[in-house]
């Protein structure tokens, strides 16, 4: 299925039914009186998060979405039926926006929770609404009020608990599938990664985490360079970033320091909060190092680079290292998991604090 993570729809709520002017007319009633019914309410449009949607896939094609309009009131005391409302199963870690105004409407975090996004009109009404004792026989009616029209934006984050970030063929993929149940795409070549993968990295019983690799970053990625910066979105609510670094790139004229530090600078244009989130070195590849040169060149680019947080050195190919890494990982997210729960800024909520 093609990973679809933005999409515009329109959505309608249905109008209210119009209320209705009639008397009763029977033999020998000649003053029946007013019996008119109200109309019914206009279906309103909802969204549902579904943990079983991974993509938003098919609001790409359908966008038009309406909910039914209320019946019309009748004669006889008859009020008109209300029109069906209308659910839009969206994922979980979807966020909808107005598209017009660029408000915030809702962000859907929990499976099974339901947003009203457009509500039905009422439902005019008949003139046996109108009936008193001083109006016995009133020709008032009213028409139904209209139901919401709106244009949303939609947008999913995934929800992860540990995002991979680093460059082209730094080999996220080959460590996200080295220590959880993902298979992602995997080739010795850069831009293999075209769009999230997510996977569950199990430390024991009742002891798991989510991982997110996103594809690799570029210089030039917060201006809109390469595929990266289309799926930076998706770490925005994790609560720890790895920053994998290639330690044996195939071309000797490439410094990793200097690509480590590029990838720091676009995700701080990108977004301060995100550049803001605990980040940990993850040195990856060693296992093409020689044994003798490991240490020296592990300690030469820490110094270089200047890095004060934790440094991991690994090799996801032979899954060396990856121990320590996880149960780590799986410790820092449980210990925040309470007080740092990620949400998005434009519902002023705080944000987690990082590595400078």
């Amino acid at each position: 299925m093609k990973f679809i993570d933005e999409a515009t729809i329109d959505i309608s709520a249905g109008d209210g039914g119009s209320g209705c002017a009639s008397f009763r007319r029977e033999k020998f009633i000649p003053f029946g009186g007013p019996n008119g019914g109200d109309g019914g309410r206009g279906g309103s449009v909802w969204a549902l998060a579904d943990r079983n949607i991974n993509t938003l896939i098919d609001y790409r094609y359908a966008r038009r979405h309406e909910a039914r309009n209320g019946e019309a009131g009748r004669g006889s005391d008859q009020f008109g039926a209300a029109g069906d409302d209308i659910v839009l199963r969206m994922p979980v870690g979807t966020i909808v926006t107005d598209a017009e105004s660029g408000q915030a409407v809702t962000e859907l975090l929990e499976h099974g929770q339901k947003v009203l996004l457009a509500k039905g009109g009422d439902g005019g009404f008949g003139n046996l609404h109108f009936k008193s004792s001083t109006n016995r026989s009133p020709r008032q009616k009213t028409p139904g009020w209209p139901g919401e029209k709106k244009k949303l934006a939609l947008e999913l984050r995934v929800l992860a608990d540990v995002g991979l970030l680093g460059m082209p063929n730094a080999g996220k993929s080959t460590l996200i599938a080295a220590v959880s149940n993902a298979r992602p795409k995997i080739a010795d070549y850069p831009f293999t990664t075209l769009h999230p993968n997510l996977g569950v990295v199990r430390v024991g019983p009742e002891k798991s985490f989510v991982v997110a690799d996103v594809p690799g970053l570029i210089e030039g990625a917060s201006e809109g360079a390469g595929l990266g910066h289309q799926f930076l979105r998706h770490l925005q609510r994790t609560r720890l970033l790895l920053h994998v670094v290639d330690m044996a790139p195939f071309d000797d004229a490439v410094d990793p320091v200097a690509q480590a530090r590029a990838i720091v600078a676009e995700l701080k244009k990108y977004d301060p909060a995100l550049h803001a989130k605990p980040r940990w070195l993850v040195l990856n590849k060693l296992d093409m190092v020689p044994a003798e040169e490991r240490a020296a060149r592990v300690k030469d680019f820490v110094r270089r680079l200047r890095w004060k947080g934790p440094v991991f050195q690994v090799s996801a190919l032979a899954r060396e290292g990856l121990g320590p890494l996880i149960e780590q990982a799986y410790a820092h997210v449980a210990q925040h998991h309470a007080t740092d729960e990620p949400v998005d800024p434009r519902f002023d909520a705080p944000a987690g604090g990082g590595q400078p």
